[in-house]
């Protein structure tokens, strides 16, 4: 090809493998999340509320996207905070039957709190929930429930949970090491 035809092809019709890869991973992820059916439900809630909230994150080791009811979400309102991811802390209060519990955080509970559960619905400790993966909570999440349970119209029974996310402090260290000549 000529320098010009290359020229041209480099500037309209060359795509990089990562520019691919990236345009195909968020197609498969828009499929797969319903994000444009999210979207939709968060546009609904901006036309009410004024407020569109949406938790990215990973449940479960996988991506996830989901649009947050305004109604029971509360975060950080400091006076110079103008975004929310901006805060140091946001939280919601969700209604979920306890089946859901375990399939949104089975990843994050221990042995006693899915014995607490199996307490809640009359099976016995051990028995009825499968087994579940590692424990991992290193990512700042946060699962409270309370002995409450509630029963809904279809006879689940239902806990209040609260999914926190905040940012911590971590320690920073300043090392000093010394040069051949013993300086600082």
């Amino acid at each position: 090809m000529p320098p010009e035809s290359i020229a041209k092809y480099m500037d309209k019709d060359y795509k990089d493998i990562l520019e691919n890869t990236a345009y195909h991973t968020i197609s498969y992820l828009r499929e797969k999340l319903d994000l444009d059916n999210e979207f939709v439900k968060g546009w609904k809630d901006g036309l009410i509320s004024g407020r569109e909230i949406y938790y990215v994150g990973v449940q479960n080791a996988e991506p996830y996207v989901e649009r947050v009811n305004p109604e029971t979400f509360d975060y950080d309102r400091s006076p110079d905070i103008e975004f929310i991811e901006d805060g140091s802390w946001c939280c919601r209060k969700m209604r979920l039957n306890i089946t859901e519990v375990y399939d949104r955080y089975f990843d994050k509970l221990d042995e006693k709190d899915i014995d607490r559960l199996e307490d809640i619905i009359g099976a016995a400790p051990g028995t009825n929930l499968g087994d579940r993966g590692p424990v991992d909570d290193s990512n700042g999440i946060s699962l409270h429930y309370y002995d409450n349970p509630l029963t809904d119209a279809s006879g689940k029974q239902e806990v209040n949970v609260w999914h926190c996310c905040w940012k911590s402090f971590k320690k920073i260290f300043y090392v000093t090491t010394q040069d051949e000549n013993g300086q600082p």
